[in-house]
């Protein structure tokens, strides 16, 4: 009988112990601003105060919050000891939205066992920016004014023209006399490849050269920007970056803020604006685009590997020198 009172006794000690767990656990679920503008970013955070022999399941979030507000970012979840047997798990998610409106946040489930727990609904505000309309004035297309014809100038090229024709044939026949007529031996040059770097450059220059950011074409020009980008990264440092996200990519390289804080800024930059531009239709100011350009030279330039060079007096190694004396030793 003692032993069927103790079992009982041990079973109902468990059901109590559940019961005071469950109790000591709580959630809460915070924002730190309720109005952001539209492409800016807010942090949503979690936190949970238990006790340390709980195990409680946070909510799986995607990249998607809901619908027209999206995860940037997420933290792992930290840990700090409230003493007392307690400890507070937190959990912080950067997210943002493109779109103007009032979103609803709805209570996340945390679960204990068979216990759920909920937090408390939030709520923010996306605005837009305001502009200006009675600063800004509207100016008409001026007509193309032609300049009087120059018939001087024009016999001038005409007579230049001929010049160069009359050279041209006269060196011609000499070519085709003198060197022609004789056998040219052919030499195949070696197809020279491009290093990430001078890559990048052409890249950047064809980019600059072009200016199509002028005729309205923002959304086509920044993405020319960041893949130029992303294929000096690829081939400089071995990163996938032509399959990565802006923020995975910056994730990626957050290394870069000790060896190169000024390039990792410049690409932050870029690849912000170019999100903007692309997904929020934003339209920037054209010193705006020409300073997104100058960052992606200040990055490559600033992360390019450098070249080493021997130097001139470089001691001769031992295997080298051997070499050089049996060569020498087989020709005598």
């Amino acid at each position: 009988m003692r032993t069927i009172r103790h079992i009982f006794l041990f079973i109902v000690a468990i059901f109590i112990a559940q019961g005071v767990f469950s109790q000591n656990v709580s959630v809460k679920a915070s924002i730190d601003s309720t109005l952001i503008l539209i492409g800016k970013q807010s942090h949503l955070t979690f936190e949970v105060a238990q006790p340390k022999n709980v195990n409680v399941l946070f909510p799986v979030i995607t990249d998607t919050l809901i619908n027209g507000v999206d995860v940037v970012a997420r933290t792992k979840p930290d840990t700090t000891d409230l003493g007392h047997g307690r400890i507070q798990v937190r959990q912080v998610y950067t997210i943002t939205s493109f779109d103007t409106a009032l979103y609803y946040i709805p209570p996340y489930d945390f679960i204990n066992g068979k216990d759920t727990f909920k937090t408390t609904p939030l709520g923010f505000k996306v605005l837009t920016y305001s502009i200006d309309t009675t600063r800004q004035s509207i100016f008409d297309i001026k007509h193309i004014i032609m300049p009087p014809f120059d018939w001087i100038h024009l016999w001038e090229i005409v007579f230049l023209i001929l010049l160069i024709l009359l050279l041209l044939i006269l060196g011609g026949y000499y070519l085709w006399k003198r060197v022609l007529k004789k056998p040219i031996p052919f030499i195949k040059v070696p197809e020279r490849i491009l290093s990430p770097y001078e890559a990048a450059i052409e890249a950047l220059n064809e980019i600059s050269h072009k200016k199509i950011w002028q005729q309205g074409r923002e959304k086509e020009y920044y993405t020319q920007l960041t893949d130029a980008l992303r294929n000096y990264i690829e081939g400089r440092f071995n990163i996938p970056a032509l399959e990565m996200t802006s923020s995975d990519l910056l994730d990626e390289t957050k290394y870069f803020q000790k060896e190169y804080p000024a390039a990792y800024d410049s690409l932050k930059k870029v690849l912000q604006v170019s999100d903007l531009v692309k997904f929020a239709k934003w339209h920037p100011m054209p010193d705006e685009n020409e300073l997104s350009l100058n960052l992606c030279y200040l990055f490559v330039n600033q992360t390019k590997e450098e070249e080493v060079v021997p130097p001139e007096n470089a001691p001769v190694l031992s295997g080298e020198k051997q070499t050089d004396n049996h060569q020498s030793d087989k020709s005598n």
